[in-house]
């Protein structure tokens, strides 16, 4: 009988002992996962707080040109146009580094060209006055930072 005794509570520890190592491996997996959950949920906000103001920006200065339904539908695909002929330039493996820039350098002119085409007078100046007091705040901005 005594033998039997010491094999039970020998038993008995061992089953104590692997409870213990499968719960402190399940705290260390819900905590691992806890710990990720909530690392993506903050970069998730700060993506979404860093884009923000940059469209809040572009509408801001589009309303303030007060720019036609066919001066907006213009400058749009403009703009598409030039983004979908940048990605053929930067993709395209024929040409040099400097070929590309100087591509690219060509698609903007021609996107500027579109815009001076597209505005009046009148909303030229305004975009102008704009683009200075938007140079004069990332100014300040950066001296603010030194």
């Amino acid at each position: 009988m005594g033998r039997f005794k010491t094999n039970r509570i020998k038993n008995i520890r061992h089953h104590f002992a692997n409870q213990t190592k499968n719960n402190t491996m399940k705290l260390i997996y819900l905590l691992a996962i806890l710990l990720l959950v909530l690392t993506t949920g903050q970069a998730q906000q700060k993506r979404d707080t860093v884009h923000a103001p940059a469209t809040e920006k572009k509408t801001k200065i589009k309303n303030e040109l007060g720019l036609s339904k066919k001066q907006k539908a213009t400058l749009k695909a403009s703009k598409n146009d030039f983004k979908a002929e940048k990605l053929k330039v930067e993709s395209d493996t024929k040409l040099t580094a400097e070929q590309k820039e100087a591509k690219i350098k060509e698609l903007k002119e021609d996107k500027k060209k579109t815009l001076d085409a597209t505005l009046t007078p009148e909303q030229k100046e305004k975009a102008k006055a704009l683009k200075a007091e938007k140079k004069k705040e990332k100014k300040a901005k950066k001296q603010a930072k030194q």
